[in-house]
């Protein structure tokens, strides 16, 4: 889903890869699939927030992550274990979500990318 300016558009899918861009406007995405392959995620002056709470995957997923000065917000189940190799410039990453949960280590989401006066925020329900 793409979005060039305007206010957020919200979507539902069940694709296995995702493929997110926000420019100088806002996507939601509440992602089904229970084969998740990966995704790509850009938010220029405009953010995403992709919702995987009712998505699985086996093994290990990617997603590439790039922000100039906007945010993207992941909303994982809580044991995913989650990687950061994300480079931030003026910006950063924080994963919100409580620290005595037990990480599943056969679900690992790698988030890869740039971050550029801009942030991603990781959290559960």
């Amino acid at each position: 889903q793409r979005m060039f300016g305007g206010k957020y558009t919200t979507n539902t899918s069940s694709e296995d890869f995702i493929d997110s861009t926000a420019v100088m406007g806002g996507v939601q995405r509440h992602v089904l699939t229970k084969t998740l392959k990966g995704g790509d995620i850009t938010s220029v002056l405009g953010g995403s927030e992709i919702d995987l709470t009712q998505a699985d995957f086996e093994g290990t997923v990617e997603f590439e992550v790039t922000q100039v000065m906007g945010g993207t917000k992941i909303i994982v189940p809580a044991h995913w274990t989650i990687r950061s190799e994300i480079v931030t410039i003026m910006g950063g990453l924080e994963d919100k979500r409580p620290a005595h949960i037990q990480r599943d280590p056969s679900k690992v989401l790698v988030l890869r990318g740039t971050t550029v006066m801009g942030g991603i925020e990781i959290k559960t329900y």
